[in-house]
């Protein structure tokens, strides 16, 4: 069962992923050289708790570096400036731009089958 976030707490901490905020975008933009798999995520959402580990087993095996989406705070800007409507979600930007994105289902969030498409979309671009 995971365990719930105390105010404060950063919940991705223990994930040594790089955390992103909505400074770190601009205009729909990553503001990163370089592909990056970010990770739409909500603390407070047991589905994207749940999910977390598959994601985080990722790093080191895809060409891309992997980072988290801060968007624990219903007042965060990246729910509407990318339309997440279902966390998590994921966005695969290269050189800033969006090329690839898997949206959570409602109830099952990004299944295994899912994120079993992200290698080959990687290597194909």
């Amino acid at each position: 069962m995971p365990k719930a976030v105390t105010p404060g707490e950063d919940p991705w901490a223990t994930t040594g992923l790089e955390i992103l905020h909505s400074t770190d975008f601009a205009g729909g933009r990553l503001n990163r050289s370089g592909t990056y798999v970010v990770c739409f995520s909500a603390a407070w959402c047991p589905v994207t708790r749940r999910f977390m580990p598959q994601y985080v087993a990722l790093r080191g095996e895809l060409p891309a570096t992997l980072a988290i989406a801060d968007i624990t705070s219903l007042d965060e800007p990246l729910w509407e400036d990318f339309r997440i409507r279902i966390t998590p979600s994921i966005i695969v930007f290269r050189e800033g731009e969006t090329v690839q994105r898997i949206d959570g289902r409602r109830f099952f969030g990004i299944t295994k089958a899912m994120l079993a498409k992200l290698p080959g979309a990687l290597s194909a671009q």
